[in-house]
């Protein structure tokens, strides 16, 4: 990409994720009850314990998928097409080679998962079997992940999410189609398969077509710039341990000392609060390219105005959405998935109450990976994921799935509140008060609506009809929105501006 073409708009890039994540949140809240409903709370739980630990496969790519994301952004916008391409080059080697190890780790550590779980007689060849299946999709993604990362590196947000929503489709069609036909626990797992085959497929065409300039070689590949990729990578990778400890232990810690099924419970608050940090980090996902290509030409004054702007949506969203999962995530969960999984309720305002102040800061995790900055931040994520491992395991044998929930909430806070606000303030060369600002209103907005629907009884009075529910959430979503942008309007109208798609206003 050379510097002096004009880079895709932000805004239409961040529309298009959330149109994506649209189509996710609707797939997941209809497909999720399809499925407990044939494979039941055990089988259920059986494919969300599966997916924990194969979340741990992430490890292998030694954060280079970060590294990639940032190189590749840099040398796009310098115009420096041979960096660019020794850089993807490197990064396809070293991804075949890590998805040829976690296929073949899969089908060595199925058995003795099986056994270490205690899965019961019936459901120990399916959880072999799905062990393997999903092994083998996560290889194939790990190439897959090198044509992505190409793709967004250039900000090319809007065809990759196209490609995402049509191979959630095919997952969907092909899970419906093989659940009905008996086929379980392999059906569901052989949909996930076909869809990234389908995936890895349209990320390839789209690389060769919309970016010819690009040439991954074996001649290309430098151990130079695998030395670079890993240097950055290494830090990038404890960050992902301490995520995926984060994000995974919590499920093999309840299917060790409580139940599959009490996993299968747990995962549902996972869910919801899951789509609540993805409605922001698919938004500020497309912030990270453009971080990094400013910081690339020298351009950190304008950088740190984006970081500042992307702080104060970022915290609209997050403690808004998080606001909404409180006051309405116990009616939603009586009535999507039944009582039986009325446990997850307090799991999931535990939950919310954590995610709310980290997803809030999530520009920021893209500001210091663009700066190559983010070494304190993996330390304290780290220190946040052991804490978090040892207060679970102290707390689940007394206060069960909640207990868990309260040892991923506690090093949360503590870590996002009085560290990372610190820190990133630092690098950025802004004062830390300046840093907080952005966040304090949609904060205090959403505190003071969630006290308010609390003693007005909206909270804990009985479970309402699902039309009624979906109408009260539209009303107190208006409510927020109107009372944080009303306050900012009345104290900075060109920013409220500038955040129209299409506006280009200085500021």
């Amino acid at each position: 990409m050379n510097p002096s073409h004009r880079r895709p708009s932000l805004k239409i890039n961040a529309i298009s994720n959330w149109a994506t994540l649209v189509v996710n949140i609707i797939v997941g809240l209809l497909l999720t009850p399809f499925i407990i409903k044939h494979l039941g709370k055990p089988g259920y739980g059986i494919w969300t314990l599966v997916g924990s630990f194969v979340g741990y496969y992430g490890l292998l790519n030694l954060g280079v998928r970060p590294a990639i994301m940032r190189y590749i952004a840099r040398y796009a916008g310098q115009g420096d097409e041979r960096s660019l391409n020794e850089t993807a080059s490197v990064a396809m080697v070293m991804f075949c080679c890590t998805g040829v190890l976690v296929v073949a780790a899969s089908f060595f550590l199925a058995g003795p998962l099986a056994q270490f779980f205690e899965v019961e007689p019936k459901h120990f060849d399916d959880f072999r079997y799905v062990v393997w299946i999903i092994g083998l999709t996560t290889g194939l993604g790990f190439p897959a992940h090198v044509f992505g990362a190409i793709l967004h590196a250039h900000e090319r947000f809007v065809v990759t999410n196209c490609v995402v929503v049509f191979t959630t489709l095919v997952r969907v069609g092909l899970t419906v189609y093989l659940l009905l036909s008996g086929e379980g626990l392999l059906g569901v797992a052989l949909s996930v398969f076909s869809s990234q085959v389908i995936g890895f497929g349209a990320n390839f065409l789209l690389c060769k077509y919309l970016m010819p300039q690009v040439h991954i070689r074996l001649a290309f590949a430098k151990l130079r710039v695998l030395r670079k990729l890993i240097i950055y990578g290494g830090v990038a990778t404890v960050v992902s341990v301490a995520d995926i400890m984060r994000g995974n232990l919590d499920s093999l810690v309840i299917g060790k000392w409580v139940s599959l099924s009490m996993v299968g419970i747990y995962g549902i608050a996972v869910i919801i609060k899951g789509y609540v940090v993805k409605l922001v980090v698919t938004g500020m996902g497309v912030l990270t390219p453009r971080f990094a290509a400013l910081d690339g030409t020298g351009k950190q004054a304008e950088a740190r105005q984006l970081l500042l702007k992307s702080l104060f949506v970022s915290s609209f969203l997050s403690f808004g959405g998080f606001m909404m999962a409180i006051v309405f995530g116990g009616h939603f969960i009586d009535l999507w998935v039944g009582k039986d999984f009325a446990d997850a309720v307090t799991v999931l305002y535990i939950l919310s109450i954590s995610s709310a102040f980290a997803v809030s800061q999530n520009p920021a995790i893209g500001f210091m990976y663009a700066l190559n900055k983010h070494y304190l931040y993996a330390i304290a994520t780290v220190i946040e994921a052991i804490v978090n491992l040892i207060l679970s395991i102290l707390l689940v044998s007394k206060y069960g799935i909640v207990g868990v929930a309260l040892g991923t909430m506690i090093p949360m806070l503590i870590v996002k509140i009085l560290v990372m606000p610190v820190y990133v303030s630092k690098i950025a060369g802004i004062g830390m008060l300046e840093y907080l600002k952005p966040m304090l209103l949609p904060f205090i907005v959403a505190l003071v609506m969630t006290l308010t629907a609390y003693y007005t009884g909206i909270i804990t009075q009985d479970t309402p009809a699902m039309g009624y529910l979906i109408c009260a959430g539209m009303i107190v979503g208006i409510v927020y929105v109107s009372a944080c942008f009303l306050v900012v309007w009345k104290y900075n109208p060109t920013f409220i501006m500038s955040l129209v798609p299409g506006r280009r206003v200085a500021g």
